[in-house]
């Protein structure tokens, strides 16, 4: 059982990293992203099919009798869809939505059916994979935070006509702006796949989903401040400096979530 615990680890990986591809290709395109992105799909494929191959080849019947075999193929089934509705229709964002919800089936569904794959500490993987992606989202958002006082350090120069060294050592205001978008971009999916991992691991912890738990809550609306930077960065009519300004409030809110929030929490006082 330790391969199929191999392959479905590797899934999960895989398939975390290209849900964070499909949602920068689908915000700023770019033809390596998405080719990554569709590569690490087709690894998920593969490995979800091998792992379906060898459950019909060890039980000698189709791998429909169980949860964990019906939540896989509702899986495989998603992805396969979802890839040829975007090769065949190129309906945007489909690849990105549909497999965020396969992700969450497959987390949920290798990590909860222990008896089916076996994992000595399932709770933990999960847990893991939880802070792991947290932890990016925080890092993504601390350089989209020093790309922003940088712009505004650099707006002052320009604004007093300062042509000091500091001023010829730091990139345009174009570039910061640039810098600053692109971190947001990276850690925006990496936060909303680390809110799921954390919703299942209290699922399976707890039984139930820690919705009213104030870090939850806390992480949420600091996700959809995040969101809404996206969305006025990608519309005309908002100033840059607004929303670098605003980028700067989002990462207080990063800070209050991470140092204040967490105390308040039954579940992220240690962190």
């Amino acid at each position: 059982m330790l391969s199929s615990r191999l392959v479905i680890d590797i899934s999960v990986l895989c398939y975390a990293a290209s849900l964070v591809l499909l949602f920068v290709d689908a915000i700023q395109p770019r033809r390596a992203v998405n080719r990554t992105a569709l590569v690490l799909l087709f690894l998920v494929f593969v490995a979800e099919t091998f792992v379906l191959l060898h459950r019909l080849q060890t039980s000698g019947a189709v791998p429909v009798y169980t949860s964990f075999d019906v939540m896989l193929l509702l899986s495989w089934l998603i992805l396969l869809v979802a890839v040829v509705v975007n090769t065949f229709f190129r309906i945007d964002l489909v690849l990105f939505f549909a497999n965020a919800l396969g992700f969450a089936i497959v987390v949920f569904d290798a990590f909860a059916h222990v008896g089916r794959v076996v994992y000595t500490a399932r709770q933990g993987d999960v847990l893991v994979l939880h802070i792991t992606c947290a932890i990016l989202s925080y890092a993504a958002f601390s350089f989209a935070f020093v790309f922003s006082i940088m712009y505004l350090v650099q707006d002052k120069f320009l604004r007093e006509k300062r042509w000091n060294r500091m001023y010829l050592r730091l990139p345009s205001l174009e570039r910061l702006d640039t810098y600053a978008f692109r971190s947001i971009l990276v850690g925006f999916p990496f936060l909303l796949i680390a809110m799921i991992l954390g919703a299942i691991w209290g699922k399976l912890t707890l039984g139930r989903f820690l919705f009213m738990d104030p870090k939850p809550l806390a992480t949420t609306l600091l996700w959809m401040m995040y969101g809404v930077y996206l969305i006025l960065r990608l519309r005309s009519g908002w100033g840059t400096s607004k929303l670098i300004w605003y980028n700067v409030i989002c990462f207080t809110g990063v800070i209050v979530n991470f140092v204040v929030i967490g105390s308040f929490s039954l579940f992220h006082h240690t962190l």
